[in-house]
């Protein structure tokens, strides 16, 4: 299993069985459905959230359902439940923790926000954290953020991977440093 990726879906409506039933029919998930309209959905790592949005629009057109799909990173050991509860809350649509992030904070969920802040906090240094926000707040240029930081821009290049391999959070794009920076602003 360490070979696959997770993903939850949420149905909205009280039967979902025919939108399982058309999920089964991609070769490349592995479907359990969890209970209360949750499903969770084991794929291949190399499949892109491309494969959901495909999935996402021929239910919408064929079987008249929508549904809502949270993509883990890889290597994500947060408590799911806490995201799952999040889901029916949420717009129907694909989302990637870049994309979860602001929904939760413009939803104003402070203790989910705080458990996410406490987790990347927990699974990088704070100083990593802060040369982050410090890319984010140099408007992502790592000159000036090098700089700024009295570092190496190496050093700066090294941590922004690390931290973006580590959580499929790509600070150096517009959604995932949006995303960091509601989610640690100050």
């Amino acid at each position: 299993m360490e070979d696959l990726r997770r993903a939850y879906l949420y149905i909205k409506v009280n039967n979902g069985n025919d939108v399982i039933s058309f999920l089964e029919t991609y070769n490349e998930f592995h479907v359990n459905n969890l209970q209360d309209g949750y499903l969770e959905i084991n794929y291949e790592k190399n499949i892109g959230p491309e494969i959901f949005v495909k999935a996402r629009k021929i239910a919408i057109e064929e079987l008249y359902q929508d549904f809502t799909v949270f993509i883990c990173p890889i290597k994500f050991d947060f408590r799911m439940k806490e995201i799952l509860e999040m889901l029916p809350i949420l717009n129907p649509g694909i989302f990637t923790m870049d994309t979860f992030i602001p929904d939760i904070v413009l939803l104003n969920k402070t203790e989910l926000i705080s458990k996410l802040r406490d987790y990347y906090y927990n699974r990088f240094s704070p100083e990593t954290i802060d040369t982050i926000l410090g890319f984010i707040n140099s408007n992502m240029n790592a000159s000036k953020t090098a700089k700024k930081l009295y570092m190496h821009r190496n050093t700066l290049n090294y941590r922004l991977d690390n931290f973006i391999s580590k959580t499929e959070i790509d600070v150096r794009k517009f959604k995932g440093a949006i995303a960091m920076y509601l989610l640690f602003k100050r």
